[in-house]
């Protein structure tokens, strides 16, 4: 299960040089894309041949510790066993067992499904969220990032008219107060689910987990990201909602500036990219979300 991928960039670590504890690691298989180093291992534990995962930081601000704490005690939550960890050239390194499964980004992609066959995995992917913001574990708050906040016109430059009138409209509705009441994933989006026979199977990348501001976690889940085949309609983003519904409850108000802004970010940060089509979209989302026109609540 799952695409062998080829080295894309260059690593920060030379996984050759670790000294691993627990397995013996043989050779690297695959590259799966990511903003840290990740590597697909096969090696030996307790003289068996298995594939594993090894996760290297490329910066300080992915909270590795954060991640290594918390995986053991997410109880009822399908997600990798911790082999071991430690420093390499003083960058951390989590050795992970690894979860079969797929994307969704693959499965709707390579598949041609019914309305009902949509629905139901969309459902269940914000079901799971609901699930997972109802875990009752006293954290730490979870990291914040840029993106979480309106866009910085220090950051982005050369703001036309439009683009000036939409940040201007996300300072003066910004909360006043974001809420940090609720356990988050920090990063729930569909490059961290795997799938398989239909049900999610293994939930990745915990560093920015934490007591955090749930509309911000939804809202991750549901901008449209470059060449995604789904969440690119009202239609999806229901299906989502209404699994998140089933077993939890969210603000509409705080989550529409939570997806104005996210959207928002993305389309600058792809605004001089070769898919026009995608900004187009998020263009006409972003306003028929500020003129409410948009039924997805």
């Amino acid at each position: 299960m799952g695409k062998i991928q080829e080295k894309w960039r260059d690593s920060l670590i030379d996984i050759n040089d670790i000294d691993f504890k627990n397995i013996s690691f043989e050779k690297v298989i695959s590259y799966p894309p990511a903003g840290n180093d990740v590597f697909e291992c096969v090696g030996k534990m307790d003289n068996k041949y298995i594939n594993f995962i090894v996760k290297s930081e490329r910066g300080k601000f992915a909270n590795f510790e954060n991640e290594i704490n918390v995986l053991p005690k997410l109880k009822n939550i399908p997600v990798p066993n911790i082999i071991e960890s430690g420093k390499l050239n003083n960058y951390t390194y989590i050795v992970l067992s690894k979860i079969e499964g797929d994307k969704l980004s693959d499965i709707f992609k390579e598949n041609d499904f019914s309305d009902k066959e949509r629905y139901d995995y969309l459902f269940k992917y914000g079901l799971t969220l609901a699930n997972i913001h109802n875990i009752n574990l006293d954290w730490v708050q979870a990291r914040q990032r840029p993106i979480n906040d309106y866009p910085s016109t220090e950051v982005y430059k050369d703001l036309d008219k439009w683009e000036l009138s939409i940040i201007n409209y996300l300072k003066e509705t910004r909360p006043n107060e974001f809420k940090f009441d609720t356990f988050i994933h920090g990063d729930f989006h569909y490059g961290n689910i795997l799938w398989k026979n239909n049900e999610i199977s293994g939930i990745l990348d915990w560093e920015y987990s934490g007591i955090g501001f749930k509309e911000q976690d939804i809202a991750w889940s549901l901008i449209l990201r470059p060449g995604q085949k789904f969440m690119n309609n009202y239609d999806d983003i229901k299906s989502f909602l209404q699994g998140y519904n089933s077993n939890g409850k969210y603000n509409s108000e705080l989550l529409k500036w939570c997806l104005i802004n996210g959207s928002m970010h993305f389309y600058l940060m792809n605004k001089n990219g070769k898919d026009k089509d995608y900004l187009v979209y998020l263009h006409n989302f972003i306003n028929e979300l500020i003129e409410g026109q948009v039924d997805i609540w």
